[in-house]
């Protein structure tokens, strides 16, 4: 089949982009392809699976790259330079304005990878987006065809037992609301805290489980200090990064996912959530009712006092939830790995390589 490497600005265990990459290495090696994963930056759990950007060299049998896009960085520079046909897999660059008060270096790179966007146009073959609020990003920046390849959930990676101390220690509070995302502006962290403010008016023993590494440190701090003036600091855990375990376990233990972003070109957490019998509430922005698709509880304006007062209903009606859970199971299916692979298989097909 020849050689077809995959290039990342970063990778991380657990981080989504990345297992997208891991999962498609996986086929490309089934389908006979040598192909391994590049990056930028390597989190130490990741040294066995991803080599170092400044390894790479191009093989004889190489005409294709997959690239990874999602922000700024120098792994552009590098495959242009290499004259390679780009296999461009977009995960959407947060808009810029997001952090231009918090995170000034983020916010330049947000720019920078927009601007890639045009950089690479000429020398793409194909342009892949998870989502089709992604495609039509890249239909904006002058791409003339794109397709869509949602995220894949490997369902091996939850089919893990809970750690018990943490189940005990999420089940001895109720009820429990829990997000999945890195502390960042675009995530609106802070709305989910206004809405345990008026949630704990009607339950007053409500708690708001956090989950996610403190990617803009300002940030975390500030939705700390909003806990603290709105007097709910005892209601709130920012847990920052987890394991795969206590994810899991998260996503098992506790009553609700709720959602408040204002930017998802995707969003994993849904479809975890989803996959793992947990009700989902949230925010229409961008991609998210593209990625629930009629499954869960979408809401189209920020009333966090009618919304309290729907979680409540919502816990106590037993029916209701499990009409909401078997919709969503009804609709991830559409996101487990054969599915995924076989629309994957069939875009590189396309292009005469498999």
């Amino acid at each position: 089949m020849g050689t077809l490497h995959q290039f990342l600005a970063g990778a991380a265990p657990g981080d989504a982009i990345t297992e997208q990459a891991l999962a498609i290495s996986r086929w490309l090696r089934e389908l006979g392809f040598v192909s391994h994963l590049y990056a930028l930056h390597i989190e130490s759990g990741m040294v066995d699976s991803v080599r170092p950007l400044a390894t790479y060299r191009r093989a004889r049998d190489e005409d294709y790259a997959i690239l990874h896009h999602s922000i700024g960085s120098d792994v552009v520079d590098t495959l242009l330079r290499q004259r390679l046909g780009v296999i461009l897999v977009y995960h959407n660059v947060t808009p810029p304005e997001f952090f231009h008060h918090t995170e000034p270096y983020l916010a330049r790179l947000a720019r920078q990878g927009r601007e890639q966007l045009g950089q690479l146009r000429p020398q793409t073959a194909l342009a892949i987006a998870d989502s089709r609020f992604n495609a039509a990003e890249l239909l904006k920046e002058g791409y003339r065809e794109t397709a869509v390849l949602p995220i894949t959930l490997y369902a091996g990676r939850y089919q893990l037992p809970s750690d018990p101390d943490l189940t005990r220690q999420i089940v001895s509070r109720a009820p429990n609301l829990l997000f999945i995302g890195r502390l960042a502006a675009n995530k609106r962290q802070e709305d989910l805290v206004k809405l345990l403010y008026f949630l704990r008016r009607v339950r007053p023993e409500a708690h708001l489980y956090l989950v996610g590494e403190r990617w803009q440190s300002g940030y975390a701090a500030w939705v700390t200090d909003l806990a603290e003036e709105l007097d709910v600091s005892d209601g709130l855990t920012l847990t920052g990064k987890v394991s795969q375990t206590e994810m899991v376990t998260y996503l098992k233990s506790v009553d609700l996912y709720v959602s408040m972003s204002e930017h998802e070109g995707f969003g994993v957490p849904l479809i975890e959530s989803m996959y793992l019998g947990l009700p989902v509430m949230a925010y229409a922005a961008a991609a998210v009712a593209e990625t629930l698709g009629g499954a869960g509880i979408l809401f189209r304006q920020k009333h966090y006092a009618e919304l309290a007062e729907l979680i409540d209903l919502l816990l106590d009606d037993e029916p209701l939830r499990r009409r909401i859970v078997e919709r969503q199971r009804q609709r991830v299916q559409a996101f487990l790995e054969p599915t995924v692979r076989r629309q994957f298989v069939s875009l590189l097909e396309g292009l005469n390589l498999c």
